[in-house]
């Protein structure tokens, strides 16, 4: 999946951000400080912000707009209990394995 790339290239760039700025040498790759100052490479600043929202833009994810960025979160927090909830009941499941409760609660 493409957008699964780009979003991993973003994370590697950010980590090697500085407050939001990455230095890029002349082949357009980033290139974290210390190896630049290791290399003696010329390097020159970028905005790290602008450059990821640039690339997920180009695949079809405008991650300007403030409400699809809340949206995001809320369905990626959603689907992460979901995933939780379902683990959570798959124990429950097994623990309550050995026990009748069809009539657990009935009235006879």
């Amino acid at each position: 999946m493409r957008l699964k790339k780009v979003i991993e290239n973003a994370l590697d760039m950010l980590e090697k951000a500085d407050n939001g700025i990455v230095l890029m040498n002349m082949y357009n790759e980033v290139v974290h400080p210390a190896d630049a100052a290791f290399r003696n490479e010329a390097v020159h600043p970028y905005n790290a912000k602008a450059f990821i929202e640039e690339s997920l833009s180009q695949n079809g994810l405008d991650l300007k707009d403030r409400d699809l960025r809340m949206k995001l979160l809320k369905l990626i927090m959603i689907l992460e209990e979901t995933e939780a909830n379902k683990s959570r009941k798959k124990k429950l499941d097994a623990v309550l394995d050995g026990f009748d409760m069809e009539g657990f609660g009935m009235i006879v």
